[in-house]
């Protein structure tokens, strides 16, 4: 397997690759390298891309003649964790070799990483043919299931063209704000190491100047631009950002609870409960919304305070992770029992 990791700068990348033949093309705001490389004895091409830092942020590796799996123990287990997706070759696949007919792509999304993987299967064995991994803000613009990876299969790299992301994909505007906005991704939650807040109010701001086209991605590029000021402590800015998510996108109930907790820190209490009513109406189980208002109302609603804390422990019931709040909510419960008899 080749050296480098997710993460690692351009420069160490193309170090461990000295050996082997590469060439280098433009990738929307950041850079598509191609290496040759074997893989298992097999020929193969790997597709690395890079940010506009220069940060690898994901790959997608070609093995041209495929690797039977029999012997690739760790990731025969692994391909059996996922759930595969079956799927028609393209013609000029099928038409190269007897069994090249269709072909399974298998995939795993974690919080960090996600790997995408496309098989044959030949009688009882599989074959590896397409291989990837990347940061997960940028799935949505890597993909090995594409016409111009997929018909690598089969094919010698000597005098063939290589896939790319060419111009109609990675040189549109949306597909640069899309860069922009998974680079603020990795940089907000700290992907490649330390959180970089000043990194991801940067990429988010551009991504919103450039234009993204779905009003999805539009809303959400917002609503990080706000949580990435409101960690810089640019409170009024993070409202303001906020707040524009919610217009373009209303009755979100993560991202009005997100508002709540800014106008909280600002010290506006009333506004941050009013926030917190209007997510629990959008969503009845909303159990950090609960605990939330039980906070904001605490000193002026001692009775609904102790309602809203009942609630969350209703909800958060053997939920990992609540420990600490739960015990905070128990105390506070047993305080306002006092306070309100």
């Amino acid at each position: 397997m080749p050296a480098w990791n997710l993460c690692d700068r351009r420069e160490t990348v193309l170090m461990h690759e000295a050996s082997h033949r590469t060439e280098r093309a433009s990738w929307g705001v950041g850079e598509e390298i191609t290496v040759d490389r074997p893989t298992a004895g097999r020929e193969s091409e790997y597709h690395l891309f890079f940010d506009d830092r220069g940060l690898l942020i994901g790959y997608i590796g070609i093995l041209f003649e495929g690797l039977d799996l029999a012997s690739q123990r760790d990731y025969t287990a692994w391909l059996a964790k996922q759930v595969p997706t079956d799927f028609l070759l393209p013609a000029e696949v099928s038409g190269r070799a007897a069994g090249l007919r269709s072909g399974r792509l298998y995939g795993d999304q974690g919080e960090r990483v996600s790997t995408r993987a496309i098989t044959i299967p030949k009688g009882e064995r599989q074959s590896l043919y397409l291989d990837s991994s990347m940061l997960t803000p940028y799935l949505p613009l890597l993909s090995p299931y594409k016409p111009e990876f997929l018909t690598k299969i089969h094919l010698h790299t000597g005098g063939q063209p290589r896939a790319t992301y060419g111009p109609a994909d990675s040189e549109s505007r949306d597909y640069i704000a899309r860069q922009h906005f998974a680079k603020g991704e990795v940089a907000h939650f700290g992907l490649c190491g330390q959180k970089e807040n000043d990194v991801a109010v940067e990429a988010y701001q551009r991504a919103i100047t450039i234009g993204l086209s779905e009003p999805l991605y539009q809303a959400e590029a917002h609503h990080r631009l706000g949580l990435a000021y409101r960690d810089k402590g640019l409170l009024p800015q993070a409202a303001a950002a906020i707040e524009t998510s919610l217009k373009i996108r209303p009755s979100i109930p993560e991202v009005v609870n997100h508002l709540g907790k800014v106008y909280a820190l600002m010290g506006d209490k009333a506004r941050a409960a009013e926030a917190y009513h209007t997510a629990i109406g959008l969503r009845p189980n909303y159990a950090d919304a609960h605990f939330n208002l039980a906070e904001a109302i605490e000193d002026t609603q001692p009775r609904r305070a102790l309602t809203a804390y009942e609630n969350y422990l209703a909800y958060v019931e053997n939920t990992p992770g609540e420990k600490e709040r739960i015990e905070t909510a128990k105390k506070r419960i047993e305080a306002l029992k006092k306070t309100v008899k």
